[in-house]
């Protein structure tokens, strides 16, 4: 059995790993941006999000099956026959997603991008689809069966490995192709790699697709959820590109690869939180499916809460240090996206209580009025010279804010969660007082960047600690792992 403490030794071992590759993304920024500019950014944003879309219609939901069937999986010979059932089955529908994008790829480029000179890049980019779904179901088993260290390790060097190639590419005078090429390079490795492992662990069996009707039953009814959250998580990049052109969109594309940083302090929770959560619900544990989601929840927001107005306070000195002048204009984007990003892991940290209830149809009615929103008040704002991409922004954060709502009064029939009010109000007024310290700095370059920081995080810490929003055990810890210091807990 997993203790709650092996949960969160995992979460902070994923959660560091996360933060390093963060860091590169940093460093890969302006790389791109840098040596593309906003247009051809623009159009690499375009292909990502348009291949990110097939690829999770590919997947026709399967991950979420894999995880929620086999987490609390002991059987070998059932893991061997799932494994290999799931991967062939989307490898089948990721060449055939892959196939269709390249020969759709000329009206696309058309009248997707507007723009018939990117129907080559689309063409190469289709390639993606493919190794997208087949990299993520077998990282999904790591996942799975709590390999956490390997998860992280494959996570930490695609993230670097891409940073590496996409240079040398870019070095080489390759363009846009190079990081197209350099992202299938990287993950067709990885692929590879975990498959290697995945058959040293389990063997290998020719599948005879035995419970795949299982799996397909409760994994279908989720596929529509993918397209109507690529509605509201990335439509917008379609009609800021058809209303304001693709320079625009690479402004727009750049302020919210920043504000999304916020979404990586939930993806390692979740990445923890639903197999444990599926194995405990199994077993009829609620009493610990309750305290994981509430621990989970107050983690979240004592972290996300400082990083939003942290972002806010940096928006600016951030998009002129890690871009060109080009892409300034879009740093009022920051905020907005980052606080939607709070909204988006409140609503990933509160859809499990219908992943596990098998309950997928609320999720879904959640998803299109999230969707709905999104579109009609992009249609509404985008269009109005004076807002534009401003309106983009603030429609994603309609939606999440929406979705978090939904789900949250859903999730509370089910589990009655301790939300730990005066511990957020804590980390609010800690965030503030933070902001006020950050946004008297005066920012030119990556060294005073990381110093601005590196002090707003000692000043939250700092108050949160004044006002009493740690308990001695996260004292303990942050005396033991910032402070170096020898003292002992008090509390386990």
């Amino acid at each position: 059995m997993m203790s709650y403490q092996k949960f969160a030794r995992d979460v902070g071992f994923i959660g560091t790993v996360q933060i390093l590759t963060s860091l590169s993304s940093f460093f890969l920024l302006p790389i791109i941006t840098k040596t593309l500019g906003a247009y051809d950014y623009g159009l690499w944003a375009q292909i990502n999000i348009t291949v990110s879309l097939i690829s999770s219609l590919a997947l026709m939901g399967l991950s979420m099956s894999f995880v929620r069937f086999l987490s609390s999986e002991t059987d070998k010979k059932k893991i061997r026959e799932a494994v290999y059932s799931i991967l062939f089955f989307v490898t089948v529908s990721g060449f055939l997603a892959s196939f269709v994008l390249y020969t759709f790829a000329e009206p696309l480029a058309t009248f997707g991008f507007k723009d018939p000179a990117a129907t080559y890049f689309v063409q190469a980019g289709s390639l993606l689809i493919l190794v997208n779904v087949i990299e993520s179901i077998s990282l999904f088993y790591f996942r799975i069966f709590r390999q956490i260290e390997k998860y992280s390790y494959f996570t930490f060097f695609e993230t670097f490995g891409k940073l590496l190639f996409i240079l040398i590419f870019l070095k080489m005078g390759y363009g846009l192709l190079g990081v197209i090429t350099a992202t299938l390079i990287v993950q067709g490795l990885i692929f590879l790699i975990t498959f290697i492992i995945i058959i040293s662990q389990i063997g290998f069996v020719i599948p005879r697709f035995t419970y795949i009707k299982e799996y397909l039953e409760f994994s279908l009814p989720l596929t529509p959820n993918a397209l109507i959250r690529w509605v509201t998580e990335s439509s917008d990049r379609y009609m800021v590109t058809y209303f304001l052109g693709l320079g625009s969109v690479g402004i727009y594309s750049a302020a919210c690869s920043i504000g999304n940083l916020i979404q990586l302090f939930v993806n390692p929770l979740q990445l923890i939180l639903f197999p444990e959560l599926s194995k405990l619900f199994d077993q009829n544990r609620m009493d610990e499916v309750r305290i994981y989601m509430s621990h989970s929840l107050r983690y979240f927001l004592i972290i996300s809460i400082p990083a939003v107005f942290g972002l806010s306070a940096l928006a600016k000195p951030l998009l002129a240090v890690l871009t060109t002048p080009d892409f300034i204009s879009g740093w009022f984007v920051i905020p907005i996206i980052a606080f939607a990003g709070l909204m988006a892991g409140i609503f990933q940290i509160f859809i499990n209580t219908m992943y596990l209830i098998k309950e997928t149809r609320p999720a879904t009615y959640i998803n299109i009025i999230a969707a709905v929103s999104n579109v009609l008040i992009n249609l509404i704002l985008i269009p109005i010279p004076s807002i534009g991409i401003l309106g983009a922004a603030f429609s994603t954060l309609v939606s999440y804010f929406l979705m978090a709502a939904f789900c949250v009064h859903i999730s509370l029939k089910h589990f009655k969660l301790d939300f730990y009010y005066m511990d957020i109000a804590k980390s609010i007024l800690s965030s503030i007082a933070m902001y006020l310290f950050v946004s008297s700095f005066s920012i030119s370059g990556i060294l005073e960047l990381f110093e601005a920081a590196g002090a707003g995080t000692l000043i939250y810490l700092i108050v949160m600690f004044m006002v009493g929003g740690f308990t001695d055990h996260e004292m303990y810890l942050i005396k033991r792992y910032l402070f170096r210091s020898e003292v002992s807990p008090d509390t386990k």
